[in-house]
């Protein structure tokens, strides 16, 4: 699987649970309560949107470390060359 799949996958995870309406007083203190945004939606922020970024990618690399612990870790040739391609055109 690859690592855009696997960001993809959790933040569409994210996205489909459903939202709990926040009311001032369940804020942190010095946040607000945008009142354009229907209750029913949740905007994450950039820093949450990274953490679930970071998060993924930890998970990634667990699972590949795991996969060379116990030599069962395969890569395709072909998806090295892609994704060295890819880097290069930019």
């Amino acid at each position: 699987m690859k690592i855009d799949d696997r960001i993809s996958e959790y933040m569409a995870l994210l996205n489909s649970r459903p939202a709990k309406p926040v009311s001032p007083a369940d804020q942190p203190q010095g946040t607000q309560v945008n009142p354009d945004t229907p209750p029913s939606e949740v905007a994450l922020s950039p820093t949450a949107v990274q953490r679930a970024e970071d998060e993924a990618r930890r998970e990634r690399l667990n699972a590949i470390r795991q996969q060379l612990a116990e030599g069962s870790y395969n890569i395709s040739g072909k998806d090295v060359a892609n994704k060295i391609l890819n880097v290069l055109k930019g």
